[in-house]
């Protein structure tokens, strides 16, 4: 399939912390059309950790986990990754900090013996902010809430993997207009 051909999924992971021998929390996914980038369908996967008492209390505390709701929503792990890579199959994964996401992603992949289903290359909105506004003074972090704020993107839930999603399709919405006007 050409790789303009390929929907792209916008995703972004909650995990137990910053190290890949950390947990994901979450997947939230957004796919959206090649070329029109017309949104066609999400998905929200809870993720029960298996190891909780390794989780940082930090980043516990930013995903806003909360042991009765991932009890009642979450699934296992293997049950999280298979419904990640049916929805994301033939895409190209875009995610503001790629490397962050993709590489928890792939890490549990491995462990679990799954193949990506998902094209081998992505987009980082990370990286084309830095291309596009990079110099101006406003963006000391270039981070998903300062871009949110300046393209007045309404986040949801911040570090709920789901509304970064979308908050991430949304600005990348804006940077592709951005460039357009360049």
């Amino acid at each position: 399939m050409p790789v303009n051909e390929r929907d792209l999924c916008f995703f972004d992971t909650e995990t137990t912390g910053f190290e890949l021998d950390k947990e994901l929390l979450e997947i939230g996914a957004v796919r959206v059309k090649a070329n029109t980038f017309e949104k066609l369908s999400e998905v929200d996967i809870k993720i029960k950790p298996q190891h909780i008492e390794n989780a940082t209390p930090e980043a516990l505390e930013v995903v806003g986990y909360n042991e009765a709701e991932w009890e009642k929503e979450g699934m296992d792990l293997r049950e999280g990754l298979l419904k990640f890579l049916n929805f994301a199959q033939d895409t190209i994964l875009v995610a503001h900090n790629l490397p962050f996401d993709w590489m928890h992603v792939q890490n549990a992949l491995e462990k679990h013996g799954f193949q990506p289903t998902y094209f081998y290359k992505g987009l980082d909105t990370f990286s084309l902010s830095w291309l596009l506004l990079g110099d101006k003074a406003e963006f000391p972090k270039l981070s998903l809430k300062e871009l949110a704020n300046h393209f007045a993107v309404n986040m949801g839930t911040h570090h709920r993997a789901i509304d970064d999603a979308r908050t991430t399709y949304r600005i990348f919405i804006e940077l592709v207009k951005l460039h357009g006007q360049k």
